[in-house]
């Protein structure tokens, strides 16, 4: 049984908090299951920590703001 994505809303925090809030979220991450990130501003830095560290990710701007959605594609 597939576990339910997560979500996780850090729209106006200030930098770094977005950041670490997104990263000790990945740490929970279970196989198959998917991070939905709500921010105010593209995260660019996360984008090089995602790569690095073999997740997948896209983000969406959704009229106020950005939506990343984050998982850990194991091929």
């Amino acid at each position: 049984m597939a576990l339910p994505d997560l979500t996780l809303d850090v729209r106006s925090l200030p930098a770094p908090e977005p950041l670490e809030h997104c990263l000790e979220a990945l740490a929970d991450l279970a196989p198959g299951q998917r991070l939905h990130m709500l921010i105010d501003r593209e995260p660019y830095p996360l984008y090089t920590i995602l790569d690095r560290d073999g997740f997948q990710h896209c983000c969406t701007f959704e009229d106020t703001h950005f939506q990343v959605t984050i998982w850990y594609d194991a091929k």
